[in-house]
């Protein structure tokens, strides 16, 4: 196989950044750290490029090869959302379990691109339950960039939806942050809790904050408190500067009892136990108004 050269490109402008070619490919500039020991497996595998990546196994380079920070093939393919190279990588033997420096996963950059197809692919070979995701979480990334599905099938897995992480809040609040109306709405209907976000901050509190009216809408539907306080004191309404939310917020009254009741059982049940609520001896369109169906 030939050698692969790097070379280094500088645009004239004093604005433009550096960028490093390896092998004629220019690198991924989403992950940080150093290009120089980078492969044209790499760069194969984050273009999506199959039949040089099938070149370059079937010419010894190792599947596992991993930069100085520890990003592999498999984490470039999944962070493109390549399904047939995060494939044929698995059955050389990648890793689904690597970790880089940032302490990243293959689930995480798969999340992070939104095809669900791959995530499912990978989901059975590695765990959601995997250390690194108490700091890098698919299921928060998932929701940031609202790929709805992507949620749904984490859950299914058994990610927790109410997972806080530090500087970050619940999925749930990453979503209403990012204004992902479908992601919002996805999450409460699965049980999520409508009041845990990032410490004392609400996930109402994030949505007034961004001008999220579609959000703010459905958190209320499900229950959140208008007049919670953050860490500063303030409640959602003192933060509001959308007439539209405004309105919604001081409107927002007393509910009917069938609500109330609705609310009060899925609380009991909470987001782990929401499914067995067709145990309960109600009347079918009693369990489809429980559940949001």
């Amino acid at each position: 196989m030939a050698a692969a050269h790097a070379e280094v490109c500088v645009w004239n402008e004093p604005w433009q950044q550096v960028f490093w070619v390896y092998g004629g490919w220019v690198c991924n500039t989403l992950m940080e750290g150093s290009w120089a020991d980078r492969t044209p497996l790499h760069d194969a595998a984050l273009q999506g490029r199959l039949l040089p990546l099938k070149k370059l196994l079937s010419q010894g380079m190792h599947v596992g090869v991993a930069t100085l920070d520890g990003i592999t093939p498999l984490h470039e393919a999944c962070l493109g959302g390549h399904f047939a190279c995060a494939k044929l990588l698995l059955e050389h033997g990648a890793d689904a379990n690597a970790v880089s420096v940032d302490e990243a996963t293959p689930l995480f950059n798969a999340c992070h691109s939104g095809n669900t197809a791959l995530l499912q692919l990978l989901l059975k070979h590695s765990s959601v339950h995997h250390p690194a995701h108490l700091r890098n979480s698919p299921i928060h990334v998932a929701a940031k960039h609202g790929h709805t599905a992507c949620v749904e099938l984490l859950l299914s897995y058994g990610m927790d939806a109410d997972m806080e992480l530090d500087e970050v809040g619940t999925p749930l609040y990453c979503a209403c942050e990012t204004r992902s109306t479908e992601c919002v709405q996805r999450l409460l209907i699965l049980g999520a809790d409508v009041q845990c976000g990032r410490g004392l901050d609400t996930p109402l509190h994030a949505a007034v904050q961004v001008g999220g009216a579609k959000e703010v809408a459905l958190l209320l539907e499900h229950g959140a408190d208008v007049k919670c306080r953050n860490s500063e004191g303030k409640t959602p309404l003192d933060l509001a500067t959308d007439n539209s939310i405004q309105h919604l917020l001081q409107t927002a009254g007393p509910r009917s009892l069938s609500h109330m009741s609705r609310l009060c059982i899925r609380r009991s049940l909470g987001q782990k136990r929401l499914n067995r609520a067709r145990v309960l001896q109600l009347p079918h369109i009693l369990h489809n108004y429980i559940l949001y169906q």
